[in-house]
């Protein structure tokens, strides 16, 4: 008998023991944090344990066999009543932050970050903001790439990110490893750096880094950016990493630290957040007041977004969200960017519960400070808009970017960029707002601007700050000269202090002009040395 207890008790101690081992190899794989409103550590243990109770099983089962009967299912009972034990209170803790009995919880999250504004002081135009979405600026990013013999066959793109620089906004795309022998091979010098691009005049360029970046998700071991952050806040629950560049284009990776406010796993917040230096590994740890300005993606849109669906559905309670909907808002099922000074703000439009094809609002939000200015406006929604867009350019095959609403004219308008099978962009589409017939297309933002005008003033928009006219005259002057690799001509007339810019791309006979010709222009009525036209 005594034989039979020592064999149960060595056999439920190694047991034990590989389970201890697969819970520290687990760990390290898929790195838990330490903190019970962490929903990866209840999973966590429930696998160990219920592998645990698989191996004692096992154990069990074999010793049943050689007919020497252990206390392996004392143990089994033991391992049941906590597996049971901890799956009860996951579904306890789950039920703690449901929306159905916490509905006017997730209401108020947000209200003391939204402040409403007209539209009459709404500032953003088209002097700064960035035409190109997410896919165009991969396309061109991995086509700079492509160009750099020395880099492109030892590494490929990361996940690329908008940041404001000084006021520009750009994307930025970090130099992963190509593969495990890619990394043995250059991982003592790190990945070279990252490629920025401009998103206002599309110009990509490698970027390269004193040191190389030697901290990222292409890493292995502790230099594994989400390893490296566990190792050195175990018990911190992490927002997605994101990759972003300081003022002077030094590389850091940003980690939001999360906190759940509602229950244990509702009403997600950002409490802090933690900045890796990607040459170094240096941390720095800020409370959300105490942030750099230089830091931009501190809240996802995704986050704000569903906070403000919540603030939007849950003011009257959750059967009023899912039944009456009385008063129930939603934002559109899109977003884009829109800089403003150094901070990065998400544009969305704010529809009805119904999500019909019209706008009574939209917001920007900031995605440092998580600051929201709500600004009622009735109109169409952005995707009406983008298939207007559409409509005039279907013999293309061209589809539409999700628009950002500007002034254009002094006129709340949707301009998008239009792009080809390729994810290049193509063309340039302006949408009136209010009247979303009113639909202008053309090769370059000036000239699509020109035209816009135009309809405009030939729909009866008036209250315009910029109307269009005819100009004739004799050439005296003509200058050319190249900006992103299109050839634009200035032309003075006689009599005339001020230039005319001409895209050949919009008026290709512009090549065939000299001087002494007489042409008339259609141009914007604007105070300005360069005035935008097109040949009538």
């Amino acid at each position: 008998m005594e034989n039979k207890k020592a064999n149960g008790n060595i056999g439920n101690l190694f047991s034990l023991i590989f389970a201890v081992i697969i819970f520290v190899i687990g760990w390290y794989i898929f790195l838990p944090a330490f903190n019970l409103q962490s929903v990866g550590l209840w999973i966590f243990m429930i696998i160990i344990f219920a592998f645990l109770f698989i191996t004692v099983s096992a154990s069990e089962f074999i010793s049943s066999k050689a007919k020497s009967k252990t206390i392996n299912k004392k143990l089994l009972s033991v391992l049941g009543i906590i597996i049971a034990l901890i799956i009860l209170l996951f579904i306890v803790a789950i039920f703690s932050g449901s929306k159905i009995f916490r509905a006017k919880e997730y209401a108020v999250m947000i209200n003391d970050n939204i402040r409403k504004d007209s539209i009459d002081n709404y500032k953003a135009t088209l002097d700064n903001v960035p035409l190109l979405d997410r896919d165009s600026a991969v396309q061109l990013s991995n086509r700079e790439l492509g160009s750099l013999i020395d880099v492109v066959s030892q590494f490929e793109l990361g996940d690329n990110e908008q940041v404001t620089i000084t006021g520009n906004p750009v994307r930025v795309s970090p130099l992963f490893y190509g593969g495990f022998f890619k990394w043995l091979n250059n991982n003592e010098n790190g990945t070279p750096g990252y490629i920025k691009l401009n998103m206002k005049t599309q110009d990509a360029e490698l970027i390269r880094v004193e040191g190389g970046i030697k901290y990222s998700p292409s890493e292995r071991f502790s230099r594994d950016i989400k390893r490296y952050l566990r190792f050195n806040y175990p018990t911190y629950i992490f927002d997605t990493i994101k990759f972003e560049v300081n003022e002077e284009g030094h590389p850091y990776w940003i980690a939001p630290e999360i906190k759940y406010t509602i229950g244990a796993f509702g009403g997600k917040d950002i409490i802090s957040i933690v900045t890796v230096n990607a040459v170094t590994g240096e941390l720095n740890e800020y409370k959300k007041e105490e942030i750099p300005e230089w830091v931009d993606n501190v809240y996802s849109s995704e986050l704000i977004m569903e906070q403000y669906d919540n603030y939007g559905a849950f003011q009257s309670g959750f059967l009023n969200s899912k039944f009456g909907q009385k008063g129930v808002t939603a934002t559109t099922e899109g977003y884009n960017y829109i800089p403003q000074g150094n901070d990065n703000w998400i544009y969305t439009g704010i529809t009805s519960a119904g999500r019909d094809e019209s706008n009574i609002g939209f917001i920007l939000a900031n995605k440092r400070t998580k600051e929201i200015i709500y600004y009622p406006l009735s109109g169409a929604e952005e995707y009406s808009a983008m298939s207007s867009a559409e409509g005039v350019v279907q013999h293309l095959g061209y589809t539409a970017t999700f628009p950002l609403l500007l002034k254009v004219n002094n006129q709340p308008t949707y301009v998008m960029a239009l792009k080809d099978a390729g994810q290049l962009v193509k063309m340039y589409g302006m949408v009136n707002v209010a009247k979303y017939q009113i639909v202008a297309t053309g090769d370059t933002v000036d000239a699509t601007e020109v035209k816009y005008a135009q309809l405009l003033k030939n729909n009866g928009v008036n209250d315009t700050t910029e109307t269009t006219s005819s100009v004739k005259g004799k050439i005296v002057d003509i200058k050319t000269a190249v900006k992103e690799g299109t050839t634009y001509f200035y032309i003075k007339l006689e009599g005339k202090d001020i230039y005319y810019s001409i895209n050949i791309v919009d008026s290709e006979e512009a090549i065939l002009l000299k001087a002494e010709d007489e042409i008339e222009l259609q141009i914007i009525d604007v105070e300005s040395k360069i005035i935008p036209a097109v040949i009538k």
